[in-house]
């Protein structure tokens, strides 16, 4: 099964796991919805169980919104 793990990244000290969504429709639909403090925003797809929330090598960035209202390119 493949999944897409959200994660949120803060400049100078790493990233953290959002969630993890079972289709790409629901994880922009929840980044649309929702507002983040984070510095940028990403995605990782990978079968379940096999990426590292750590693992930055094939994040996909997103455009956001953060908590104040800024829209955060891609």
């Amino acid at each position: 099964m493949q999944v897409f793990s959200l994660l949120g990244f803060v400049d100078y000290e790493g990233s953290e796991l959002v969630g993890v969504f079972g289709s790409l429709d629901d994880l922009l639909s929840h980044v649309r919805e929702s507002r983040f403090w984070f510095d940028a925003l990403g995605y990782v797809e990978s079968a379940l169980g096999q990426v590292r929330a750590d693992d930055r090598g094939d994040v996909v960035y997103v455009q956001f919104t953060d908590q104040d209202g800024v829209v955060h390119p891609s």
